[in-house]
């Protein structure tokens, strides 16, 4: 029989700059958050402050040693870990909100950080200006209709590489679709890429603020 006990833990974020506006980047399945930070840290340059949480589970990418990522979650023990990283990140932003009063916050959300970030804004505390959406999908539990005003004000824009292996015309048609019946205000970007971030695109729509 399975039991659950709450337990204390430590984790981790990675920081760079010290800008008065707010760059939460959440990283894609089996990345690491030190290194994905990495290509935004030119934005701290243009006033940023980049913060970069980690997804809590880590494995090594091939065999038993090696090269290490991380996850948010696996289909093993979903609604869990998905709470886990729920509140990990609300504490993130608390440690970070208490620091000064920001010019403005944004997410980025990559592949599976994307579904991560919709959790994590459809929960109502953090209201970012600005969601950049890149290479991932809507969670199927997080209900647009429910949370629409939650949504409404934020400015989305999703970035999808035309190469992208886990790319179809349908999934992005859909996509788009879901999030524009509902009258949210979403920007499409298409570049000439694989799953990966649109570093240039990135930056543009950034700077455009």
């Amino acid at each position: 029989m399975k039991k659950i006990i709450a337990v204390q833990q430590k984790t981790i974020y990675y920081r760079e700059g010290d800008g008065s506006k707010l760059l939460f980047v959440l990283h894609g399945y089996g990345q690491l958050a030190k290194f994905f930070i990495r290509q935004f840290k030119h934005l701290t340059h243009e006033g940023y402050t980049i913060i970069a949480p980690e997804g809590l589970h880590h494995f090594y990418l091939e065999g038993t040693s090696g090269r290490v990522g991380a996850s948010w979650m696996t289909s093993e023990n979903r609604e869990q870990d998905i709470h886990n990283y729920l509140a990990y990140l609300k504490e993130v932003f608390q440690h970070i909100q208490s620091e000064k009063k920001w010019e403005e916050i944004s997410i980025l959300g990559f592949s599976q950080g994307v579904s991560t970030a919709f959790r994590w804004i459809a929960e109502g505390y953090l209201r970012p200006k600005q969601f950049l959406i890149c290479s991932g999908l809507i969670p199927p539990d997080v209900d647009l209709v429910l949370n629409k005003m939650v949504f409404n004000p934020i400015k989305m824009t999703y970035f999808s590489g035309i190469h992208d292996p886990y790319r179809t015309e349908a999934s992005v048609k859909q996509f788009y679709e879901d999030v524009t019946k509902n009258k949210f205000e979403m920007g499409l970007v298409n570049f000439e890429g694989v799953h990966e971030v649109s570093i240039a695109g990135i930056t543009e729509q950034l700077m455009k603020n």
